[in-house]
């Protein structure tokens, strides 16, 4: 397979997917009142997003070519990091307990939770700065699903729903 094939193949065949989703999107259908989004706004704003940096990065990868004007040996190629399999595991075992947990802890909570132990697994060992990220993030979160798109999230069970409804409460949710 030719070098330039193989450098935009991954993101040529992503290009395609995205014009399937995207037609695909088109079919959603909903009768939204007037001065709303439809709910076919924001998969398709998803899909349009990930065709564009699917087409800059094809671009980006055939303006760039290699220094040095001839082939690259083995020895001046750098090392690639090595995997690092603890961290790949804790990432996805973050992952599979954000899912299980969502449902009780409520959306607020959990993904607050995951936003600050992700980087914290990842190697940052700042705890007020991942715990502000958690937190931040969460709410930013809450407020672009809850007051933007209009999308209702889990609320939790017991003292975590009653805190996900003063939230709610606050930021102006009904």
């Amino acid at each position: 397979m030719p070098r330039t094939l193989r450098l935009v193949l991954p993101h040529g065949l992503l290009l395609v997917a995205t014009l399937l989703l995207y037609g695909a999107a088109t079919g959603i259908q909903a009768n939204t009142g007037a001065g709303r989004i439809g709910p076919d706004a924001w998969p398709k704003a998803i899909i349009v997003a990930m065709g564009l940096l699917c087409a800059w990065e094809i671009a980006r990868r055939l303006a760039v070519r290699p220094r040095g004007g001839g082939a690259k040996t083995a020895d001046a190629s750098p090392e690639p990091p090595a995997m690092q399999v603890g961290k790949l595991a804790a990432g996805v075992g973050l992952v599979l307990s954000y899912v299980l947990t969502v449902p009780w802890l409520g959306f607020f909570v959990a993904t607050a939770a995951f936003l600050a132990a992700f980087p914290w697994f990842g190697g940052l060992r700042r705890p007020l700065l991942t715990g502000a990220l958690g937190i931040a993030g969460s709410l930013a979160l809450v407020v672009v699903f809850m007051r933007v798109a209009y999308i209702s999230l889990p609320l939790g069970e017991g003292p975590f729903r009653a805190l996900s409804l003063a939230l709610l409460a606050a930021i102006g949710v009904s």
